[in-house]
């Protein structure tokens, strides 16, 4: 069952709030403090952490991925497949015919994304490891996400999975990376006590799995930004579990508090399909007789009143992934035809001759 979880102000600043923990909690120096005479050096991760022990490359998941999504989904769904909605919805991709291949096609193009992070990073360990050598030390490579929608918690960690698996000429892909960490606070879910807990994983790359000392200081790492973070341990969950946090601005205009407002309080969920169709034709209905009919133009506030219903069905509508043409007139009884009361959110409103 879906949840509802909203916050204020915008996405924290997840990086400032990571590198101050790192800094006062892990005792980590910022190598990007002398980075112009690191740089001279060669590359280097961002931070060095217990005397050198550990090493945390951070990377920031901030590039909006809608656009890629769609071009990607638009090029693949069949001609007479593609579905006909009002506004923005999430498709089910299992109704397409060939949706695992849309699915496989999305995932590879995000996956290419993280692949470009954990090179880089790579990169970095081995550089800095090369002119810092020590027999022992952990390298990490921190994926930070606080708006994008797309990098969920199971499809990060799938799509991490799928290129550590991937061959690679030296045997192993990434091999200077011990582990990768993924913090979200852009996804959360509920527990069972009703407290919500943002979305930490973290998976253990081939250098690390026979050291288990090693994976005992990820682990660490991953209780101690709980606890700073949160007041709490971190405890285990479902990364499928996860709902998207819908960022509340201060100022939002009317049709998008609409959306907020039903989101909110779904009044319409209770209906059956059938009776949401009934009730989407009244709107349609209605917007159709004040926009061409012989009749007295309502108040701006009865007018709003008729706009919200109708974006109300639209909403129900696309959250039950209803393809329109489901919804056709022809479909409607006599009965069903007959106009009753104004669909307006707003008691009390009715349609003046």
């Amino acid at each position: 069952m879906s949840i509802h979880i909203e916050r204020t102000g915008g996405p924290s600043d997840l990086p400032a709030a990571f590198a101050h923990f790192v800094v006062h909690h892990l005792h980590g120096l910022s190598l990007d403090d002398n980075k112009d005479e690191e740089a001279k050096r060669g590359k280097f991760p961002d931070f060095a952490c217990y005397r050198d022990l550990v090493l945390i490359e951070m990377k920031h998941l901030e590039t909006e991925q809608n656009e890629r999504i769609n071009e990607t989904y638009k090029g693949r769904v069949p001609a007479d497949e593609v579905p006909f909605f009002y506004g923005k919805r999430r498709l089910d991709l299992n109704q397409f015919s060939n949706g695992r291949e849309i699915a496989s096609a999305i995932v590879s193009k995000l996956a290419r994304t993280l692949e470009t992070h954990l090179s880089k990073a790579n990169d970095q360990f081995e550089g800095y490891r090369r002119r810092n050598p020590r027999k022992n030390s952990v390298s990490i490579c921190l994926l930070l996400n606080s708006k994008i929608d797309e990098f969920s918690p199971d499809v990060v960690i799938y799509a991490v999975q799928q290129k550590l698996r991937q061959p690679s000429p030296q045997g192993v892909r990434f091999p200077d990376i011990d582990a990768v960490l993924y913090i979200s606070e852009k996804h959360a879910q509920k527990l069972p006590d009703g407290r919500i807990a943002f979305a930490i994983a973290h998976i253990v790359c081939a250098p690390a799995i026979e050291q288990y000392w090693k994976i005992a200081i990820v682990d660490r790492i991953l209780q101690r930004w709980s606890e700073f973070r949160t007041g709490g341990a971190a405890v285990s969950g479902r990364p499928d579990g996860f709902a998207s946090v819908v960022d509340v601005s201060p100022q939002m205009p009317p049709h998008e508090a609409w959306k907020l407002a039903y989101r909110r309080n779904p009044h319409l969920r209770p209906l059956t399909n059938r009776q949401l169709m009934v009730h989407f034709h009244h709107c349609v209905g209605f917007s159709a007789l004040l926009s061409h009919g012989s009749w007295t133009m309502p108040s701006q506030e009865e007018h709003l009143g008729y706009v919200r219903s109708f974006g109300d069905a639209i909403e129900e509508i696309n959250h039950r992934g209803i393809d329109l043409r489901q919804f056709t007139p022809e479909g409607l009884t006599p009965q069903e035809r007959a106009t009753g009361s104004p669909p307006s959110s707003r008691p009390g409103t009715r349609v003046r001759r």
